[in-house]
């Protein structure tokens, strides 16, 4: 394309991509809806023929629960609670999350 190249002919130099971007929305959505098909598949897939190895049909189901919860499990560890802010910085809350009484002056509620 005429925008990629310099008037010397050759590519335009890329700006380095950073190494703390953070990916999108989209980007997680589908990060998390393709963890939990290819659980389910593949696991399903295994029990699928395990059905068959063995005669069964009871094991496809098992498969495809194991994946989904396996699936989830790593749903959560990877996109569960963001990490605490760093820095000096206070939220004013309590070691449990409940928020600190405000504090008044001597006398007054």
């Amino acid at each position: 394309m005429a925008e990629d190249s310099s008037s010397s002919g050759g590519s335009r130099p890329r700006p380095a991509p950073s190494a703390q971007r953070q990916p999108s929305g989209a980007d997680i959505g589908w990060s998390i809806t393709g963890t939990m098909l290819s659980g389910i598949i593949v696991w399903g897939g295994v029990g699928l023929l395990l059905d068959r190895w063995w005669g069964t049909r009871f094991v496809a189901l098992i498969g495809v629960l194991l994946g989904l919860t396996v699936a989830i499990y790593l749903v959560v560890v990877k996109y569960g609670a963001p990490p605490p802010a760093e820095g000096p910085g206070r939220t004013g809350s309590t070691r449990g999350g409940r928020r600190s009484p405000t504090r008044t002056q001597k006398g007054q509620r």
